[in-house]
């Protein structure tokens, strides 16, 4: 091995690199955007790393690509529902690809990417508490040239990796729902305004003015909130 450190040392200094960006990142994207250079910089031979993660809506994307063909490679994965990294993360093991020329487990993508400079690919899922979260990917344009070794390195690597997205994603997801609840709130609030001036403006119920609000969005197509706020904002008018 050509690494200038023992390796338990390597992966010690890795984590503790990674640590160090991650909590200075507000943003799990440039956490990720992090994550992938170490990635890169740490199997040997690797030319290209980057990590495939399921978006807000749910979706596949990639994140903290390091180089176009990343993206490229990615992209024809998720068009054509095939690839090593969508098997890591299917799977939750690692897949390694020592030539795409030679291949033949998913024939779509590697034909899609033959013009692509990318021979060799490695990818390992990220998991954490049981929460299949997506997959790190390394590639090379040269055959051949990841092995046991390099698989080990990206395990270890995903495994804090995985952790920290996780994290973030669910701070991310907390503040999204936070400000969700704040508008909630607040549109409920504009509801219950606009309720007590039909009631005073008009001498109904609490539920029939209501109904009046709820005719009013059918009847001209708007969500009740921003029909309860032009009726307030008609009081304070007037």
């Amino acid at each position: 091995m050509d690494n200038p450190l023992p390796l338990t040392g390597r992966l010690a200094a890795l984590t503790e690199q990674m640590a160090g960006g991650f909590l200075t990142e507000e943003k799990a994207s440039k956490a990720v955007q992090s994550l992938a250079y170490v990635l890169k910089d740490s199997v040997p031979n690797a030319t290209g790393a980057g990590a495939s993660l399921i978006n807000a809506r749910g979706r596949r994307e990639s994140a903290g690509a390091t180089d176009p063909v990343v993206l490229q490679a990615d992209k024809l994965q998720y068009e054509l529902g095939q690839g090593p990294c969508l098997s890591a993360w299917a799977e939750q093991r690692a897949v390694i690809i020592q030539d795409t020329r030679e291949e033949t487990r998913w024939p779509e993508w590697t034909a899609a990417v033959a013009n692509l400079p990318l021979r060799s690919v490695l990818s390992a899922p990220l998991t954490t508490e049981g929460r299949h979260i997506g997959a790190f990917k390394v590639y090379s344009p040269a055959p051949h040239v990841f092995d046991d070794h390099s698989i080990f390195l990206i395990e270890r690597l995903a495994v804090p990796a995985a952790v920290m997205l996780g994290n973030a994603r669910d701070r991310e997801a907390t503040q999204r729902l936070s400000s969700q609840l704040v508008d909630a709130l607040a549109q409920r609030d504009m509801i219950s305004t606009a309720q007590g001036v039909l009631i005073g403006r008009m001498n109904i119920t609490s539920q029939d003015a209501l109904n009046v609000m709820l005719s009013a969005s059918r009847g001209e197509d708007k969500p009740l909130y921003l029909v309860a706020r032009e009726i307030v904002s008609g009081m304070t008018d007037e």
